[in-house]
């Protein structure tokens, strides 16, 4: 399910996977069903064919209630808030990624923040947008998804991201606590240090430092120190 999304379009996907999670004689075994679920309806949603999708998310609601699969929970709100009519959805992908936090699964939960991204630019949130994207393009390169990591990168392109190597002047897009977080940091502070400075958990700084990355198109600590750096000198020269 997960290739057959990854590689083909949604259309296609949703008629393959189709006959494996509805009722009925080509129904697929257990095991294949419970994985093909999340990737059914996410398939059939954006080929723009829901319809038969909210009776199969409550057969995979019984199974997420079961407690068996850590995954389940938060692939089910995920499917929720791609089936949600309204803003409901923002919530529930929240949610989500609440519950992601609660597991291993960087796939998972790089496909959550994939669809979250993709939501919140169609409402030009764009951000908050690049951020979830950023985060969906990184989980995806460390689990080698490359197919699903150009999914990210081109979402991100499309939602006007900045190439890597832009200047300082990148730091203007951070919100103010990314920037202290960033410029903490970039002082040679901890994640635990900058946490205790702010008075704030350090999951909470872990959080922003890693949409700081995304936003500012850097993969470490160095790199964001030297872009820091060159932001700071160029406002010293103004």
């Amino acid at each position: 399910g997960r290739a057959d999304l990854g590689a083909r379009g949604p259309r296609e996907a949703a008629d393959r996977l189709g006959p494996r999670v509805r009722p009925g004689a080509r129904r697929g075994h257990f095991a294949v069903w419970m994985l093909a679920v999340p990737c059914f309806v996410e398939a059939a949603v954006l080929a723009g064919r829901p319809e038969h999708a909210p009776a199969v998310v409550e057969d995979f609601a019984l199974w997420a209630a079961c407690g068996a699969d850590p995954q389940a929970p938060a692939q089910l709100l995920r499917c929720r808030a791609l089936l949600s009519p309204t803003d409901a959805a923002d919530e529930l992908y929240l949610r989500a990624l609440d519950r992601h936090e609660e597991t291993s699964g960087d796939f998972e939960r790089a496909r959550t923040e994939l669809l979250y991204g993709k939501w919140l630019r169609r409402r030009r949130r764009l951000r908050e947008a690049r951020a979830r994207l950023g985060e969906a393009l990184m989980g995806f390169e460390r689990c080698g998804a490359q197919l699903w990591a150009q999914q990210a990168a081109a979402e991100l392109r499309a939602g006007g991201a900045a190439p890597a190597d832009s200047g300082g002047g990148e730091l203007s897009r951070l919100t103010p606590q990314q920037l202290r977080i960033a410029r903490r940091v970039a002082e040679g502070a901890t994640n635990r240090e900058v946490a205790l400075s702010l008075s704030v958990s350090t999951r909470t700084v872990d959080y922003h430092l890693r949409n700081v990355f995304a936003i500012l198109g850097v993969r470490s600590r160095v790199e964001l120190v030297r872009l820091v750096e060159q932001a700071e000198k160029t406002t010293a020269h103004l």
